[in-house]
């Protein structure tokens, strides 16, 4: 009897055919890990600032008012922090997650060091501005341009001028995009 015979497939047939397999297995699983991923959301300064002051407040800053200035600059750092947290501990999560992209990672890596650094950055501006005399101090920083709230009686314009120096020297801001909010 005759018949057809079929020669086996070969070793290196087999191992291309298996790394496409497992490529496209992969690629599969990690598009949609990135796809859930990118609807994290992290939520900027501006956004907490809103949400701890949306009780009615004007949407100038300058003319917000607080009956006790020292309950709102201890609660909204409070807060700060408490959001920080949850931001670092999710993007600690994204980077030590084996199935999170390249791509991912780099960015989690990335806003990591972007929100460290600001951080760092608040925490120097509003300790100096502390130590200089000033009752308190709260820095909220955007790309280019830094506000100030300041605890503090009657500035005068060299008050203005030393505070805008102090910050524009440690947040990079030019002095003038240092905008100063008076809350006495």
């Amino acid at each position: 009897m005759k018949g057809v015979i079929q020669k086996p497939m070969g070793n290196k047939k087999l191992w291309i055919l298996s790394i496409v397999l497992v490529a496209a297995v992969t690629y599969l699983f990690v598009s949609s890990v990135e796809k859930e991923m990118s609807r994290i959301e992290v939520v900027p300064d501006e956004e907490i600032l809103q949400t701890i002051l949306s009780e009615g407040l004007p949407d100038n800053p300058a003319e917000w008012q607080f009956d006790d200035a020292r309950a709102f600059f201890s609660e909204y750092r409070l807060e700060r922090d408490r959001v920080r947290g949850q931001e670092v501990e999710m993007l600690k999560d994204m980077i030590d997650n084996p199935q999170v992209g390249a791509e991912a990672r780099s960015e989690a890596e990335k806003q990591l060091l972007y929100l460290t650094d600001l951080m760092e950055k608040e925490l120097m501006v509003e300790n100096m501005l502390k130590a200089q005399g000033y009752n308190d101090a709260l820095l909220f920083a955007r790309k280019g341009v830094a506000t100030v709230m300041i605890d503090a009686g009657q500035l005068n314009e060299e008050d203005f001028l030393r505070i805008a120096e102090a910050v524009s020297s440690v947040t990079g801001v030019p002095r003038e995009q240092v905008q100063i909010i008076q809350q006495n």
